[in-house]
Parts: C-alpha cells; structure tokens; sequence
C-alpha cells in the first residue's frame, strides 16, 4: 500500500529524497527505504544518489491500478 502512496507523490513531485516523501506520506523513513528498494527491483523507480524519481513503468504500474478502482 505505501507504494502506491510513494508512486503517487513521486508523480506529482518529480525528483526527491527518501526523508521528504517520507514526511509527505506520512510513513516512517525506515518503511519508506524499504518500499523504495521494493519498487527499485520491480524498476518502478529510479534512484539518482539521494533522490528518487518514478520510471515510465511505474507511471503505467500506477495507471493500471487507477483504472482497477
């Protein structure tokens, strides 16, 4: 569920760092690193150094989900 929420933010706020979407979305950094190591192997999205930025298939990822609801 919080990858979805970090998708979304990411998609909405472009590039950033783990603590921000942390703070965002409300979710401790620590879950925060591990969702994002999760969605990092399923190339949902791409880590530049500090930052964190949603990939093309994490933007179609979030979409079919969108469509489901």
């Amino acid at each position: 569920m919080h990858g979805l929420r970090i998708l979304e933010f990411l998609k909405k706020n472009g590039k950033s760092e783990i603590e921000t979407i942390a703070k965002n979305i409300r979710v401790p950094e620590i879950f925060v690193k591990k969702e994002i190591e999760r969605l990092k192997e399923k190339e949902f999205v791409i880590v530049e150094g500090d930052k964190v930025k949603i990939s093309e298939k994490g933007i179609e990822e979030l979409l079919k989900y969108v469509k489901r609801v």
